[in-house]
């Protein structure tokens, strides 16, 4: 699933979305998941997001972050 989907219309620019998702396919890549319809693929998505709301746009930080969500639960 692309993150894409999951955001809020009008929430973020075109240049937020950009790495949002450059950052959704690096976790994939770290965590080895290339089954886009596996579950873990949308609590990526949603830990992505909760990082941004937070106000954290970078790319590499936003992988991170999701990268310690995943591996808290």
């Amino acid at each position: 699933m692309p993150i894409r989907g999951m955001l809020d219309a009008g929430v973020y620019n075109p240049h937020e979305i950009a790495e949002m998702a450059v950052a959704f396919e690096a976790t994939l890549a770290a965590l080895n998941l290339v089954k886009r319809t596996d579950p873990v693929t949308i609590l990526i998505a949603k830990a992505i997001i909760d990082c941004a709301k937070t106000g954290e746009i970078d790319r590499v930080r936003l992988r991170d972050c999701a990268i310690d969500a995943m591996t808290k639960h």
